[in-house]
């Protein structure tokens, strides 16, 4: 049996205690890990989600998806990883990116590349239990553990893939989900482990898809509009839209798109963003859904997964629509009909 792991994304929008229920029905319902969103002023704390918990569940590895060097410190978020790590050794991973929404809901841009590199550098080498140079100042973590703690680099663009594959443990992609995609993407994260004197096969490679499951192709389209349209559109994702073949007509982005709090992709009001998005026609939309997610009915995704594969996609972090309403109609989703569908057929 072919076993593909699938983590869950966790937005801390909801009330502490109704997150720990939340993850602890994470782990019974089968999921391999949960990602605890990090921003600031849309989410509860991450690293305080995590400890607790990490106390209340057993096996399922933890991870803050994304955190980043602008909130954060290194050294902070090597403070806070390692703690967390006492707690549940073994269970625990970072994935640093960019700051987008902790970046923006303050005023700021997001992480260039070059921050990103001294990030991780900083990270790993903190938590290995080494010394490291801070200006005029050097210092060590003096809890450091010695167990190997995994720092994971998100990327969307090639130039951030490549980056990935030189310089982190593994990389968390959020690419798209298509065969021809997986390729090209794989390919730029093997130049890059090439030129950090490693293999592909040496990382860990998650990929990151957005999920919307319903009872009719229709509905789950609809309500995966705002998410395809960000992705296709307005992020570095659409860069990896010509391996698929997929032209789109140009579109004039209206204002009401880009009014949309904190983003389109994130918006508190979820109808409010799929109204904004009527510009895009449904057959462009449909087209984008079998790009960039897992979107239509359950035995539908369920197909996908084991489709992809056959393209080396056997790591999956799948992501709710929905920031401000929780994961919990996906996650009885996978655990009553994708996850039974994918042990019948062999992977799970």
């Amino acid at each position: 049996m072919t076993h593909v792991q699938v983590s869950l994304r966790i937005p801390g929008t909801a009330p502490m205690p109704e997150l720990i229920r939340l993850i602890q029905d994470v782990e019974a319902a089968g999921f391999d890990g949960a990602g605890i969103l990090d921003s600031q002023l849309l989410c509860r704390d991450t690293f305080v989600t995590m400890a607790l918990a990490s106390a209340q569940t057993s096996d399922l590895t933890l991870f803050p998806a994304v955190t980043n060097p602008l909130t954060r410190h290194a050294s902070v978020l090597a403070s806070a990883i390692q703690t967390v790590e006492e707690i549940a050794p073994g269970r625990i991973k970072v994935v640093v990116g960019t700051g987008y929404t902790s970046a923006h809901t303050i005023g700021r841009k997001p992480a260039t590349l070059a921050e990103m590199r001294a990030c991780i550098a900083t990270l790993r080498a903190l938590l290995a239990g080494e010394t490291v140079t801070f200006g005029e100042t050097s210092g060590s973590l003096a809890y450091a553990s010695g167990r190997r703690i995994p720092v994971l680099m998100a990327a969307s663009g090639p130039k951030a893939t490549e980056l990935a594959g030189e310089i982190a443990d593994g990389v968390l992609l959020s690419v798209g989900f298509h065969p021809r995609i997986a390729a090209a993407v794989l390919s730029h994260l093997a130049a890059g482990a090439r030129r950090g004197g490693r293999r592909l096969e040496d990382l860990e490679v998650i990929w990151a898809v957005r999920v919307g499951i319903a009872k009719s192709t229709a509905e789950a389209r609809r309500q995966a509009r705002p998410t395809v349209v960000h992705q296709g559109l307005l992020s570095p994702r659409s860069h990896w839209l010509p391996y698929t073949g997929l032209t789109l007509p140009r579109f004039d982005i209206p204002p009401a798109v880009r009014a949309i709090y904190p983003d389109l992709s994130h918006a508190r009001d979820w109808e409010q963003a799929i109204a904004a998005t009527s510009f895009v026609p449904d057959d462009v939309i449909g087209e984008l859904c079998d790009t960039f997610g897992l979107v239509g009915t359950a035995e539908h995704c369920a197909q996908r997964i084991v489709e992809m594969t056959s393209a080396g996609v056997t790591n999956l972090y799948v992501q709710a629509f929905q920031t401000f309403v929780g994961p919990e109609q996906e996650m009885r989703t996978f655990r009553d009909e994708v996850f039974p569908r994918l042990k019948a057929a062999g992977y799970r």
